[in-house]
């Protein structure tokens, strides 16, 4: 923090100007930054009058560092009142018989008499969280904190808060923190912002430790102790089975998620607890007078049960609020309990059930057909619009453009990593990203928005963390060593408030409001509308299954991917350069989802549009596509790029004839872009791209073997 409000000055040379030693520590103090200024100063250097003045620059919305603010500060003055206090020190007094320096360092080790101040700095004079004065068993209480906030790198502790909570402690003669609740000791400490967070930190980890040894057999099971990377528990809350009031199915219920993470996914384990939590919930409502008594859950509840779910209605607070529950929903509380009493039944876990205690497949409600969730049209124009875009920060810029164009889900997003971009031997970039649902890394095309946009996010990362972060949205508070990515609470917040700023309004004139995940639907939208084939709209999303793919499809591919896979196939850009894709590399299957992805079904004439299918067409029907970038094209085009060469020059000699000097120079620009083309595709120096017969005939066997294999 310091090191920030000094502007960020040469590492190394600031740490070893001895004036930069921790403030609050040291026997010495600095002269104020401000030259000629007679006083001293505290942690950022500056006196308490030109602190005030800095500070007060700062709440007007002036960003201003302190040593900017102290080159151009004048010098102020205030009534003289002696030499401060402090043995040995010579400037003026502030407060209480001290320097503003000897006055800041004289509150932060909690304000002892004067004559106990120089003793209680030279004890401070290296940093440490001191436990003196505390009860044998207080101050191991104390160091357990100390070791669990450590490890785990979350949020420092403030000395100054660690001095406080200690003198509270000492003050109240407590024998041991648990004999008071954590109630008790936070409103001993209500006028302080950070000691109360330290009481109630410290008696959730000692109580933690009355817990039994092993994690199953706690009533409520955290991630990162069952195992689980942070990609795979992302959005996920520790398993809590207190929601379950009946002890004899919360051990049930533990049993059978334990056998639910061993094949599935810790978020469907984590939704699959809820729908129990609701059974639960159930029972206590219908049957109050049979809670411990296991031979309730009979036929005639489970049929209670089943109308019970077709009346809910939707509890969170949103706009869906009091609504009926989807179809879907309703079907997901039913299909887990009769799952795991299906379970139940097979292990022969006792009690043993009712034979009839069964939820039945035709009893689940019938599922309405998949709901249109992309974004309108309407609404994506205002929000790729350039001028809205640049309102938003950096970070969440960058996430919006990825999830825009990759279809990312924004927790696979959050967990991408700083080198998740990989090249391909033809030249393409790819994404590469953790999938949730199925719990591996895959790649897929990336489009040159996000690659700049991503270079850019990993060149801030490294600025903040140097190398010590692998992740390429971090944890913005809280994370001292980039160890956590940013939650999905922050950006949500973010894009919600850039939304307002932006007054996002639908066709109507109303407010809108879109989520992250309409993102993922709208570029399968576009895609389908585009011509792209079902299956390279599978491939893309990641979908499991052909259900979401067929939402999106609605136009047959016949275009097999051996088509596009021989060994090289050449293409042209506008500079002339030949385009060669190679088919047996690692990142095969990006080439190929490239490839179809840029090819548009209603492409242009003479040729493919490369231009990635999140982003419009620039609409430049004056020149047309033989001056875009994203042009593409090949030899069986030929004779149209002729017949167009043939037709400009003929409107070029005409405009000449009629004395229209512009129409012509366009027409000559036009014909002189043709002829390039031309002259690029026919070219003899292209036909050593040509594979070899030899490699032709490697690469037939190869693809049959590939072709048996599958």
């Amino acid at each position: 923090m310091a090191w920030h409000k000094a502007g960020r000055p040469e590492r190394e040379a600031w740490i070893a100007d001895p004036a930069n030693r921790p403030a609050g520590l040291s026997l010495d103090v600095a002269s104020c930054l401000v030259a000629e200024c007679p006083y001293s100063g505290g942690l950022s250097r500056l006196c308490d009058l030109h602190l005030s003045g800095c500070n007060g620059l700062h709440s007007r919305g002036q960003s201003i560092g302190v040593r900017q603010y102290a080159a151009t500060a004048t010098v102020l003055s205030r009534p003289a009142a002696g030499r401060c206090g402090f043995a040995g020190c010579g400037y003026e007094i502030s407060r209480h018989g001290l320097c503003d320096g000897h006055h800041y360092r004289w509150t932060k080790v909690g304000r002892p008499p004067l004559p106990e101040l120089r003793a209680e700095l030279e004890r401070r004079a290296t940093p440490s969280f001191s436990v003196a004065g505390l009860p044998p068993l207080v101050a191991l209480e104390f160091q357990y904190l100390l070791q669990v906030r450590t490890d785990q790198r979350r949020s420092k502790v403030v000395p100054s808060s660690w001095v406080r909570a200690v003198n509270t402690v000492i003050a109240e003669g407590a024998t041991s923190v648990r004999d008071q609740p954590a109630s008790y000791w936070r409103q001993l400490s209500l006028n302080h912002t950070t000691v109360p967070q330290l009481f109630t930190d410290l008696l959730e980890a000692l109580g933690d430790l009355d817990g039994p040894a092993e994690e199953w057999d706690r009533d409520v099971w955290r991630p990162e102790r069952l195992g689980y990377s942070i990609e795979e528990r992302q959005k996920v809350a520790p398993l809590d089975f207190t929601g379950i009031t009946q002890p004899w199915l919360r051990e049930r219920t533990k049993r059978y998620m334990r056998l639910r993470l061993a094949r599935t996914e810790l978020r469907s384990v984590a939704r699959n607890l809820h729908d129990v939590v609701v059974f639960s919930r159930f029972i206590a409502e219908s049957r109050p007078d049979q809670q411990n008594d296991p031979a309730v859950l009979d036929r005639s509840l489970l049929e209670s049960y089943i109308g019970w779910v077709g009346r809910r209605t939707v509890e969170k607070k949103g706009p869906h609020y009091g609504q009926p529950v989807s179809p879907g929903s309703r079907s997901r509380l039913l299909s887990v309990i009769s799952t795991m009493l299906e379970t139940w039944r097979r292990y022969g876990w006792q009690p043993a059930l009712p034979p009839d205690a069964r939820i039945h497949r035709d009893e689940y409600p019938r599922q309405r057909g998949l709901k249109a969730n992309f974004i309108d049209e309407y609404l994506m124009e205002q929000i790729e619009s350039e001028e809205n875009l640049a309102l938003l920060d950096p970070e969440t810029r960058t996430l919006v453009l990825i999830c825009r164009d990759e279809g990312l889900r924004i927790g696979e997003a959050l967990t991408l990593k700083t080198d998740c971009l990989k090249k391909t031997p033809s030249g393409r970039w790819a994404l590469v990203h953790y999938k949730s649902k199925d719990k591996s890394f895959r790649a897929i095309p990336a489009s040159r928005v996000v690659v700049d946009a991503i270079r850019g996010q990993h060149g801030r990362v490294r600025e903040r963390f140097s190398d010590g972060c692998h992740w390429l949205f971090p944890k913005v508070s809280g994370n001292p060593d980039g160890k956590y990515p940013m939650p999905y609470g922050t950006v949500d917040t973010r894009f919600d408030a850039w939304l307002k700023r932006i007054r996002l309004i639908d066709s109507n004139g109303d407010a809108a409001i879109v989520n992250w995940h309409q993102f993922r639907h709208t570029l399968g939208t576009r895609m389908a509308n585009a011509g792209v084939s079902g299956r390279t709209i599978r491939e893309v999303l990641g979908h499991t299954s052909w259900e979401m793919q067929e939402h999106y499809s609605r136009i047959a591919d016949d275009t097999l991917r051996r088509e596009y896979e021989e060994k090289y196939e050449v293409r042209f850009n506008l500079k002339g350069e030949a385009v060669k894709v190679r088919r047996d590399a690692d990142l095969s299957g990006v080439e190929w989802l490239a490839e179809k992805i840029g090819r548009r079904l209603h492409a242009v004439a003479g040729g493919w549009c490369g231009r990635h299918i999140a982003r419009p067409c620039p609409k430049t029907a004056a020149d047309g596509c033989y001056f875009c970038e994203d042009f593409q094209t090949d030899r069986e085009f030929l004779p149209i790029h002729r017949d167009t060469l043939a037709r400009t020059r003929e409107l070029q000699i005409n405009a000449t004839a009629a004395e229209r000097p512009r129409a012509a120079a366009v027409n000559e620009r036009l014909a002189t872009a043709v002829e390039h083309v031309i002259a690029s595709i026919t070219d003899q120096e292209h036909d050593e791209l040509s594979p070899s017969p030899d490699d032709s005939e490697a690469v037939r066997h190869k693809t049959e073997r590939a072709a048996d294999a599958g």
